[in-house]
Protein backbone atom coordinates (compact mmCIF):
# COMPACT_ATOMS: atom_id res chain seq x y z
CA UNK A 1 0.00 0.00 0.00
CA UNK A 2 1.54 3.55 -0.84
CA UNK A 3 2.57 5.33 2.13
CA UNK A 4 0.60 8.01 1.80
CA UNK A 5 -1.56 8.66 5.30
CA UNK A 6 -0.56 11.42 7.73
CA UNK A 7 -0.50 9.07 10.83
CA UNK A 8 1.53 6.12 12.08
CA UNK A 9 -1.56 3.86 12.53
CA UNK A 10 -2.68 4.44 8.99
CA UNK A 11 0.46 4.31 7.37
CA UNK A 12 1.14 0.58 9.49
CA UNK A 13 -1.97 -1.24 7.69
CA UNK A 14 -0.71 -3.87 5.30
CA UNK A 15 -2.73 -5.37 2.44
CA UNK A 16 -2.19 -8.48 4.03
CA UNK A 17 -4.79 -7.39 6.87
CA UNK A 18 -6.79 -4.93 5.11
CA UNK A 19 -10.34 -6.03 4.66
CA UNK A 20 -11.80 -3.18 2.94
CA UNK A 21 -10.81 0.57 2.05
CA UNK A 22 -13.24 3.24 1.08
CA UNK A 23 -12.24 7.22 0.46
CA UNK A 24 -12.00 7.91 3.53
CA UNK A 25 -11.73 4.63 5.94
CA UNK A 26 -9.81 1.19 6.34
CA UNK A 27 -11.74 -2.06 7.70
CA UNK A 28 -9.40 -4.36 9.47
CA UNK A 29 -9.02 -6.68 12.07
CA UNK A 30 -8.02 -5.73 15.32
CA UNK A 31 -4.69 -6.94 17.06
CA UNK A 32 -5.15 -9.00 20.42
CA UNK A 33 -8.58 -10.40 19.14
CA UNK A 34 -9.02 -12.52 22.27
CA UNK A 35 -9.63 -15.27 20.44
CA UNK A 36 -13.31 -13.49 19.11
CA UNK A 37 -13.12 -14.55 15.32
CA UNK A 38 -14.52 -10.90 13.20
CA UNK A 39 -13.51 -8.39 15.95
CA UNK A 40 -12.78 -5.59 13.02
CA UNK A 41 -11.95 -1.60 13.45
CA UNK A 42 -12.76 0.68 11.26
CA UNK A 43 -10.01 3.59 10.84
CA UNK A 44 -10.18 6.95 9.23
CA UNK A 45 -7.30 7.50 6.67
CA UNK A 46 -6.79 11.37 8.18
CA UNK A 47 -5.73 11.67 11.47
CA UNK A 48 -7.90 12.37 14.16
CA UNK A 49 -8.05 11.96 17.75
CA UNK A 50 -11.23 10.36 18.08
CA UNK A 51 -14.40 10.12 15.63
CA UNK A 52 -16.13 12.47 17.22
CA UNK A 53 -13.49 15.02 14.84
CA UNK A 54 -14.05 13.47 11.62
CA UNK A 55 -15.49 15.93 9.05
CA UNK A 56 -19.42 16.03 9.24
CA UNK A 57 -19.25 15.52 5.43
CA UNK A 58 -17.56 12.27 5.55
CA UNK A 59 -20.15 10.89 8.21
CA UNK A 60 -22.63 9.78 5.36
CA UNK A 61 -19.35 7.17 4.35
CA UNK A 62 -18.69 6.27 7.51
CA UNK A 63 -22.39 5.09 8.77
CA UNK A 64 -23.10 3.43 5.86
CA UNK A 65 -19.41 1.53 6.38
CA UNK A 66 -20.79 0.33 9.65
CA UNK A 67 -24.11 -0.44 8.22
CA UNK A 68 -22.38 -2.72 5.56
CA UNK A 69 -19.36 -4.64 8.51
CA UNK A 70 -22.57 -5.24 10.82
CA UNK A 71 -24.10 -7.15 8.01
CA UNK A 72 -21.36 -8.94 6.64
CA UNK A 73 -20.57 -9.85 10.58
CA UNK A 74 -24.15 -11.06 10.58
CA UNK A 75 -24.12 -12.99 7.22
CA UNK A 76 -20.78 -14.75 8.27
CA UNK A 77 -20.83 -15.37 12.12
CA UNK A 78 -24.88 -14.94 12.83
CA UNK A 79 -24.23 -12.74 15.55
CA UNK A 80 -25.00 -9.08 16.22
CA UNK A 81 -22.58 -6.29 16.93
CA UNK A 82 -20.64 -4.15 19.59
CA UNK A 83 -19.67 -1.17 18.47
CA UNK A 84 -17.42 0.76 21.10
CA UNK A 85 -14.85 4.18 21.30
CA UNK A 86 -12.70 5.27 23.47
CA UNK A 87 -12.77 9.26 23.05
CA UNK A 88 -9.85 11.22 23.09
CA UNK A 89 -7.34 12.46 25.89
CA UNK A 90 -8.72 15.72 26.91
CA UNK A 91 -6.58 17.74 29.67
CA UNK A 92 -5.17 15.17 32.24
CA UNK A 93 -7.97 12.81 31.93
CA UNK A 94 -7.18 9.51 30.00
CA UNK A 95 -10.09 7.80 27.99
CA UNK A 96 -9.26 4.50 27.69
CA UNK A 97 -7.77 5.09 24.37
CA UNK A 98 -4.40 3.54 24.38
CA UNK A 99 -3.63 4.43 20.42
CA UNK A 100 -3.75 8.10 19.80
CA UNK A 101 -5.90 8.11 16.49
CA UNK A 102 -9.63 7.61 16.31
CA UNK A 103 -10.50 4.05 15.53
CA UNK A 104 -14.08 2.32 16.00
CA UNK A 105 -14.11 -1.16 17.82
CA UNK A 106 -16.86 -4.17 15.99
CA UNK A 107 -16.71 -6.95 18.32
CA UNK A 108 -19.46 -9.99 17.30
CA UNK A 109 -22.10 -11.52 19.69
CA UNK A 110 -21.04 -9.43 23.38
CA UNK A 111 -23.02 -6.98 25.03
CA UNK A 112 -20.69 -5.23 27.78
CA UNK A 113 -23.59 -2.29 28.61
CA UNK A 114 -24.72 -3.63 31.99
CA UNK A 115 -20.81 -4.05 32.86
CA UNK A 116 -20.14 -0.47 31.73
CA UNK A 117 -23.26 0.72 33.77
CA UNK A 118 -22.02 -1.07 37.02
CA UNK A 119 -18.45 0.19 36.66
CA UNK A 120 -19.50 3.91 35.83
CA UNK A 121 -20.97 3.91 39.12
CA UNK A 122 -18.66 2.27 40.94
CA UNK A 123 -15.93 4.40 39.96
CA UNK A 124 -17.48 7.72 41.53
CA UNK A 125 -14.74 7.93 44.14
CA UNK A 126 -14.57 11.36 45.28
CA UNK A 127 -16.81 13.86 45.96
CA UNK A 128 -17.47 16.13 42.80
CA UNK A 129 -16.91 13.40 40.35
CA UNK A 130 -19.43 12.74 37.75
CA UNK A 131 -20.68 10.97 35.04
CA UNK A 132 -23.66 11.22 32.23
CA UNK A 133 -24.95 8.78 29.68
CA UNK A 134 -27.73 9.98 27.45
CA UNK A 135 -28.97 8.12 23.87
CA UNK A 136 -27.80 9.08 20.67
CA UNK A 137 -28.68 8.60 17.20
CA UNK A 138 -24.45 8.01 16.29
CA UNK A 139 -21.11 9.24 16.99
CA UNK A 140 -22.23 12.65 15.66
CA UNK A 141 -22.79 14.00 19.32
CA UNK A 142 -19.34 13.31 20.33
CA UNK A 143 -18.09 16.06 18.12
CA UNK A 144 -20.30 18.20 20.60
CA UNK A 145 -18.52 16.49 23.79
CA UNK A 146 -15.08 17.47 21.92
CA UNK A 147 -15.77 21.49 21.26
CA UNK A 148 -16.97 21.99 24.78
CA UNK A 149 -13.61 20.52 26.56
CA UNK A 150 -14.72 16.72 27.98
CA UNK A 151 -13.85 13.81 26.50
CA UNK A 152 -16.68 10.56 26.03
CA UNK A 153 -17.10 6.69 25.63
CA UNK A 154 -19.28 5.69 23.02
CA UNK A 155 -21.41 2.29 23.06
CA UNK A 156 -23.47 1.13 20.34
CA UNK A 157 -24.87 -2.63 21.94
CA UNK A 158 -25.82 -5.50 20.10
CA UNK A 159 -30.24 -4.31 20.36
CA UNK A 160 -28.68 -1.62 18.22
CA UNK A 161 -29.00 1.29 21.60
CA UNK A 162 -26.17 3.69 20.92
CA UNK A 163 -25.07 5.49 24.01
CA UNK A 164 -22.44 8.41 24.63
CA UNK A 165 -21.08 9.07 28.00
CA UNK A 166 -19.27 12.28 29.62
CA UNK A 167 -17.21 11.60 32.83
CA UNK A 168 -15.01 13.75 34.79
CA UNK A 169 -12.61 11.02 36.00
CA UNK A 170 -9.95 9.00 34.61
CA UNK A 171 -10.45 5.56 32.80
CA UNK A 172 -7.94 2.82 32.17
CA UNK A 173 -6.24 2.20 29.03
CA UNK A 174 -8.11 -0.20 26.86
CA UNK A 175 -10.84 0.10 29.24
CA UNK A 176 -13.81 -1.68 26.85
CA UNK A 177 -11.89 -3.95 26.44
CA UNK A 178 -11.36 -5.49 29.95
CA UNK A 179 -14.96 -5.27 30.27
CA UNK A 180 -15.33 -7.66 26.99
CA UNK A 181 -12.33 -9.83 27.98
CA UNK A 182 -14.21 -10.34 31.28
CA UNK A 183 -17.39 -10.96 29.66
CA UNK A 184 -15.88 -14.05 27.66
CA UNK A 185 -13.77 -15.02 30.96
CA UNK A 186 -10.41 -13.98 29.55
CA UNK A 187 -7.21 -12.38 30.97
CA UNK A 188 -5.77 -11.07 27.10
CA UNK A 189 -7.24 -8.03 26.93
CA UNK A 190 -3.94 -5.89 26.34
CA UNK A 191 -3.24 -6.26 22.41
CA UNK A 192 -0.04 -5.37 22.79
CA UNK A 193 0.82 -7.93 25.06
CA UNK A 194 -1.39 -10.63 23.81
CA UNK A 195 -1.42 -10.13 19.46
CA UNK A 196 -3.49 -13.22 18.59
CA UNK A 197 -2.23 -13.31 15.16
CA UNK A 198 -3.75 -16.49 14.76
CA UNK A 199 -7.23 -15.17 15.34
CA UNK A 200 -6.47 -12.46 13.19
CA UNK A 201 -5.58 -14.64 10.39
CA UNK A 202 -8.61 -16.76 10.59
CA UNK A 203 -10.80 -13.18 10.47
CA UNK A 204 -8.99 -12.14 7.06
CA UNK A 205 -9.39 -15.89 5.92
CA UNK A 206 -13.21 -15.52 6.33
CA UNK A 207 -13.96 -12.31 5.59
CA UNK A 208 -11.47 -11.15 3.03
CA UNK A 209 -13.96 -11.88 0.26
CA UNK A 210 -16.97 -10.80 1.81
CA UNK A 211 -16.34 -6.89 1.07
Amino acid sequence: MENKYCCRLATAIGQDRLLCETSNFFVIPTLGSMGIEGYLLIIPKEHHHAMGMIPENHLPELNNLISDVKKIIKSVYGLPTLLFEHGPRVGNLDSGQSVDHAHLHIVPGIDITENWAVDLMMRLGDVGQFYRVERVEGLERGADMIRKGTSYLYVENTSGIRLLSEQNFHRPSQYFRTMVASKIGSSVWDWRQHPDYNTLEKTVGKLKEKF
